[in-house]
């Protein structure tokens, strides 16, 4: 009999603690079933703030004026070169005036510079001034003339004393082929264009940056009807 009541002596605390380790494990279980749900939902939300969508943007088409007077000619459109700094399609804006920097979330659908001499090409080729047609290197004709340009500066400015705009500049040179393959320059030339944007958000540089280009390929065609017009 006093076996007995030694060995329920020696058994039941160990029940007893076993019991409540059992509780307390169910009851941790449960919180952290309760919390995992909480913790994705915050990694979601975190997730969303620190990766935004990122945007792209072409130069938009902007109202072509036909040529009054044609010229008997044919123009080779050379891909454009750019500036080191400005050779990526992130959209670049200087807001200390001082130094550049890229929009990580504003981005070109592919080079600026692939996009301007499209966009150039394609206003020079729709204005109907050169007789003979406007051709890329791609083309197996060989034209008279000639266009090359470098882009100097491609992006967005942010500043108190200018405000929001974009600054575009262009240094153009125009030769002429002749029947043997030499070269004379018939034009050279650095054209600036400042557009102002309607704010300081990466949307509005697209717009702005079609204006410039715009008016650059304009500013150029009219110095060639002038050249290539004379009486």
């Amino acid at each position: 009999m006093m076996h007995n009541t030694f060995f329920l002596t020696m058994t039941m605390p160990t029940v007893i603690y076993t019991f409540h380790f059992f509780k307390a494990l169910q009851r941790l279980l449960l919180s952290v079933s309760f919390l995992l749900p909480l913790v994705g939902a915050t990694a979601c939300i975190s997730l969303k703030t620190e990766y935004p969508k990122t945007s792209y943007y072409r130069l938009e088409d902007k109202p072509i004026q036909k040529a009054s007077k044609t010229a008997q000619e044919g123009l080779l459109v050379k891909p454009f070169t750019i500036d080191s700094e400005f050779d990526t399609d992130r959209m670049i804006v200087m807001a200390s005036g001082t130094e550049a920097q890229p929009l990580h979330y504003h981005r070109w659908t592919s080079e600026p510079q692939e996009l301007i001499t499209a966009h150039i090409t394609n206003r020079l080729q729709q204005s109907g001034f050169f007789a003979e047609g406007v051709f890329t290197p791609a083309s197996s004709v060989v034209p008279g003339l000639q266009l090359e340009g470098r882009i100097t500066e491609c992006l967005a400015r942010s500043t108190a004393q200018e405000g929001n705009i974009v600054s575009l500049r262009i240094h153009c040179t125009v030769q002429r082929l002749d029947s043997i393959g030499k070269t004379s320059v018939l034009l050279q030339k650095v054209y600036t264009q400042t557009v102002r944007r309607t704010s300081d958000v990466g949307a509005s540089i697209a717009p702005a940056m079609s204006e410039a280009v715009s008016a650059v390929g304009d500013a150029l065609l009219a110095d060639l009807s002038a050249l290539l017009n004379k009486p």
